[in-house]
């Protein structure tokens, strides 16, 4: 310590790179710990690498009759539909030419993926390019 100085800026700069670094371990956490517990959850497997959207999400689950979450991925939809195909779920439609769309249900959970691209977001009214996957699952009716 002779001679040596401490520059408080560059101890704060260490503090920034130290919670940046901090952060963002701990999203890549939350976003596994989200994927793996979407598929627990909701009976589907989560596209490998999509993103899950806390906005959608919460849109979705405003009907307490669903549970449900949103994920994006730039990959393109022909891939996204591929995947959930292998998964054996049941296709059940695909949209028209001019906007891409396709639906797929899980029998035994009674879950339904949505997959989407383009989408228009609906808070802003933008029409999105990435692919949009929705998964719902339809809340058990208690007697």
């Amino acid at each position: 310590m002779h001679g040596e100085r401490l520059d408080p800026e560059g101890s704060r700069e260490g503090d920034a790179k130290m919670l940046t670094r901090i952060s963002a371990a701990a999203f890549v956490v939350m976003m596994c710990i989200s994927s793996a517990a979407a598929e627990e959850r909701l009976g589907v497997a989560v596209y490998p690498g999509a993103q899950y959207d806390q906005i959608r999400t919460r849109l979705l689950v405003k009907n307490p009759s669903f549970q449900g979450a949103a994920y994006r991925t730039n990959d393109d939809i022909e891939n996204v539909i591929a995947f959930y195909r292998k998964q054996g779920l049941l296709f059940l439609k695909i949209g028209s030419p001019s906007k891409e769309r396709a639906r797929f249900k899980n029998v035994d959970s009674n879950t339904d993926v949505v997959v989407q691209q383009p989408w228009k977001d609906g808070q802003t009214g933008a029409t999105m390019t990435d692919t949009l996957i929705l998964i719902l699952k339809e809340e058990e009716k208690k007697e």
